[in-house]
């Protein structure tokens, strides 16, 4: 009572209560108080007195819920009936235990409509006109005198966003203890209430006196700011206009597919950098627009959920399957191309490996003599065993070192000519018996499919020439050590055989793709009509010799005019 009547003297313009008044103080000599007449009143005959006088206070009102409807807790009714006016102090927190909205005013079967107190403290500093108040589904509009008007956004089930920005300890807000307010405090100077509105509440500790809990300004806030915050967004006429739901949407779907379009189209790390790009341009837009018009737009939701973790999840899928396919096309293409070859597949956007036509060039490249080494070999192995009398085991462990000394020998020349045609980025098809299969321009572009194609010929018979000129050393070698062999009753050493290499090359366009199963056997090939020419040239080319067809004796005349000139 003493508080009132001080503020009241010092001019505050309405007092509000975040304390509820709901019992009366049993009378009690103790605490009676003699009035100016002499009257002897009870604390709170003397509180009810002041309220009367003072004429600006509103005491509060909490909720109780009694079968899921909403119930007031009044003040007693000494008090009730001499206080200016009641205001709700609910504080409905949300599913997450934060404080963000309240709501505009609960309906009382016995007191009528009761606003939140921080309306009711506006209104008061406004002269707005809340009985007949226009209440719809978005908004209420409240006007008063001098054509004053607010409009506050609602949600269907009348609750509004908090303007949160004055915390408990705002320096723009005047404070003051009980003590120094009530003139008890010797030395207090207490601030200048003239005009103002004034909100008594406790920020003491303990479970009976507080009212902490965590709103958008901070994790622990006394919960009596939502008083003047509410009352300032009023006044200020600035309010959290919530995005509507059809926009909520809209930016899903939109972040979402925006999400999909990078990840699919962009390289790494190029979508995880947008992304990352987007989500701060998007936090500085939404902030900008809430600093500024206080339009909230949703952040987690389309941000969190339809860019970066719509992002990840394709990101996974990609790396899932996607490294799949590369294991597959590394799978099939390791042994049949250059590393290089390997690595620009790889790192393609995308790969076509299904059937196409393409203008490409083809190689054959075939052991001459390698036919008749054979057949010697096999005779030398049969006149050895019979010479010698070996049967059974014996007999089949010298075939078999033959024969593998034949595999040796055509792995070998195979060899060289397989080097050649991946280090001129080419593309190994087959081996046929002892011949090669290549060809140039597929599965990588290769706009000197032909060059490429005819200097790794080349390079192969030079290879083929060094092979044959290090086991002709070879052999001499083994002529000295024949005879000590000999001398000791060992068997020779077979010399080496010589081999020549024919090579038959054509340009034109082919079928190109993946043939076969891989339930079985997959190989990536080239067949056609040119295909064919350039086997039958292969097979007219003699010895040493490359013999290329017209359209690739065209392509080098284009490609490298001094090449051509050496061909006849």
């Amino acid at each position: 009572g003493r508080l009132v009547k001080m503020l009241s003297g010092q001019g505050a313009k309405a007092v509000g209560f975040d304390i509820l008044f709901d019992l009366l103080f049993p009378a009690d000599p103790k605490t009676s108080i003699t009035l100016g007449n002499g009257i002897q009143a009870s604390s709170d005959e003397y509180f009810a007195t002041q309220l009367r006088t003072a004429g600006n206070v509103a005491l509060a009102v909490m909720s109780e819920t009694s079968d899921g409807k909403w119930r007031a807790i009044l003040p007693a009714e000494l008090f009730r009936t001499n206080a200016w006016t009641l205001g709700h102090i609910t504080s409905d927190k949300d599913s997450d235990g934060v404080l963000r909205r309240a709501k505009a005013f609960h309906d009382d079967p016995r007191q009528g409509r009761l606003w939140h107190l921080g309306i009711v403290l506006a209104a008061r500093e406004l002269g707005l006109d809340l009985p007949n108040a226009i209440v719809t589904s978005s908004r209420i509009i409240l006007r008063g005198a001098g054509g004053v008007e607010r409009r506050i956004p609602i949600a269907p089930d009348g609750y509004f966003y908090i303007n949160w920005c004055l915390a408990w300890n705002d320096p723009r807000i005047a404070q003051g203890s009980f003590a120094e307010v009530a003139g008890l405090k010797v030395g207090g100077q207490p601030p200048d209430w003239r005009g103002k509105l004034v909100v008594v509440g406790s920020i003491l500790a303990g479970n009976n006196v507080s009212d902490v809990g965590p709103t958008s300004l901070s994790k622990e806030t006394y919960l009596i700011s939502k008083h003047w915050n509410v009352a300032h967004s009023i006044i200020t006429a600035r309010f959290v206009h919530p995005s509507p739901a059809w926009l909520h949407y809209a930016l899903i779907v939109l972040l979402g597919l925006f999400a999909a379009a990078l990840t699919w189209q962009l390289r790494a790390p190029w979508p995880t950098l947008a992304v990352v790009l987007t989500v701060l341009a998007y936090v500085g837009l939404a902030t900008w627009l809430f600093v500024r018009f206080r339009f909230w737009v949703p952040v987690v939701l389309p941000l969190g959920v339809a860019l970066v973790m719509n992002h990840f999840v394709l990101v996974a899928h990609q790396v899932l399957f996607e490294q799949r396919e590369k294991w597959r096309v590394k799978g099939v293409f390791a042994k049949l191309v250059s590393p290089d070859v390997v690595n620009e597949l790889l790192s393609a956007k995308r790969i076509n490996l299904g059937g196409s036509r393409r203008h490409l060039t083809v190689m054959f490249a075939d052991i001459r003599g390698f036919t008749e080494f054979t057949d010697t070999i096999q005779s030398n192995a049969e006149a050895y065993v019979r010479e010698h009398s070996l049967t059974g085991a014996e007999a089949e462990e010298y075939f078999d070192q033959q024969a593998q000394v034949t595999l040796d020998t055509v792995t070998a020349y195979l060899s060289v000519v397989a080097e050649q045609v991946k280090k001129h980025n080419g593309t190994l098809d087959k081996y046929v018996g002892d011949s090669v299969m290549a060809f140039w321009g597929a599965p990588v572009s290769n706009a000197q499919h032909a060059l490429s194609c005819v200097r790794a010929a080349v390079d192969a018979q030079r290879a083929i020439h060094e092979l044959n000129d290090a086991r002709q050393a070879e052999n001499q070698r083994c002529e000295h050590e024949n005879a000590t062999r000999q001398a000791t009753g060992q068997p020779p050493q077979p010399p080496l055989p010589l081999l020549a290499l024919g090579t038959g090359i054509n340009t034109g366009v082919m079928i190109v793709g993946l043939m076969g199963s891989e339930a079985h056997l997959l190989n990536y090939t080239v067949f056609g009509r040119e295909v064919n020419l350039a086997s039958r040239l292969e097979g007219i080319s003699g010895r040493s010799r490359v013999l290329i067809g017209e359209t690739t004796f065209r392509e080098l005349q284009r490609d490298a005019p001094d090449l051509a000139l050496t061909c006849r």
